[in-house]
């Protein structure tokens, strides 16, 4: 069985190892994050309670310091030359300056992201878009020069040079627009004349119409009037002497519609004129068959009687026809 000769360190490699363990435990310890601990390095020396934090999360109390727990000796310990009893730790203490070293760290994340989003918008605004190829939008102040930069007054000024260079190209085109808006404005106008125009061509006819038959039923009712003050002794008739609600001669049954006899009685009535229901009785009372078959007696040609006794039985449907609606 071979054994491993051991030598006796020498000093030089005694102080390779120590630095190399130092080493080792400093690594060991940047790992491991900031930790609380009591330094017993010196017992003569005050117990101390270090916070093994970098400098930059320390409360101005504590940067370049550390917690110290002072100890007041009692009167048997100055006599015997030992350390009292150390004071109570101040706990709300150290918690509001880690609260507040943890808001310091805080604070200077923030900083860093403040400082990397002013960097980023800088390089984005060194990119220029010209005015020209802009969205077009509402602006303040585009033609006044203190406020442009210099990308915006070179294209002001190239615009400026080419606007009294081409000045009377530019007044062409204002005139030409100009014209233009005015012809615009003629053809509206004419427009608008036009249809004026026709709508009281429009309302002229209506009127003229509604006079018309304003005039046809006043006559009709005369011509009613005349009949009965005639009277029925040594009186003749004819079909045509028969007053008709038409405008049209009674001669062809097929004359007499529902629409015929409605804008004969009811095209002319007003506010003030009789009721609608009012006209188709009156005129029912007319051109019932038992009432009028006194002026159809009145009738000396046969064949006019019976045709006037037909037509007023198709009117007095109608009427009736109409009176139900």
């Amino acid at each position: 069985m071979s054994t491993k000769l051991r030598l006796k360190e020498t000093p030089e490699e005694r102080e390779r190892r120590k630095a190399k363990e130092e080493r080792r435990a400093a690594r060991k310890k940047q790992k491991s994050g900031p930790d609380l601990h009591f330094d017993y390095a010196n017992e003569v020396e005050d117990r101390q309670w270090k916070l093994s934090e970098p400098i930059i999360y320390r409360t101005p109390n504590d940067a370049g310091a550390s917690y110290n727990l002072e100890t007041e000796p009692s009167s048997s310990s100055r006599r015997s030359g030992k350390r009292g009893d150390p004071k109570p730790v101040n706990y709300e203490q150290i918690q509001k300056e880690l609260e507040e070293a943890n808001f310091r760290a805080k604070l200077f994340d923030a900083m860093d992201d403040d400082e990397r989003l002013d960097s980023i918008q800088a390089r984005f605004n060194a990119y220029h878009v010209p005015e020209r190829w802009q969205d077009a939008g509402p602006s303040s102040d585009t033609n006044n020069p203190n406020v442009m930069d210099e990308d915006e007054y070179a294209e002001w000024v190239r615009r400026g040079m080419w606007e009294r260079r081409h000045q009377a190209e530019i007044e062409e085109q204002k005139r030409q627009e100009k014209e233009r808006e005015e012809r615009k404005a003629r053809v509206k106008n004419a427009e608008k004349e036009r249809r004026r125009m026709e709508n009281d061509a429009r309302q002229r006819h209506r009127e003229h119409e509604k006079d018309i038959s304003k005039r046809a039923y006043d006559a009709y009712l005369s011509a009613w009037s005349l009949l009965a003050a005639r009277g029925l002794a040594n009186s003749t008739l004819r079909l045509t002497d028969i007053p008709w609600p038409v405008h049209s001669s009674p001669a062809v049954i097929t004359t007499i519609t529902p629409q015929a006899v409605s804008a004969f009685l009811f095209s002319d009535l007003s506010e003030t004129d009789k009721p609608r229901k009012q006209r188709i009785r009156e005129a029912l009372l007319i051109y019932h068959p038992d009432r009028f078959e006194k002026w159809a007696a009145m009738i000396m040609d046969e064949g006019e009687r019976q045709r006037a006794r037909e037509v007023a039985g198709t009117v007095s449907r109608v009427l009736n026809s109409l009176a139900e609606q």
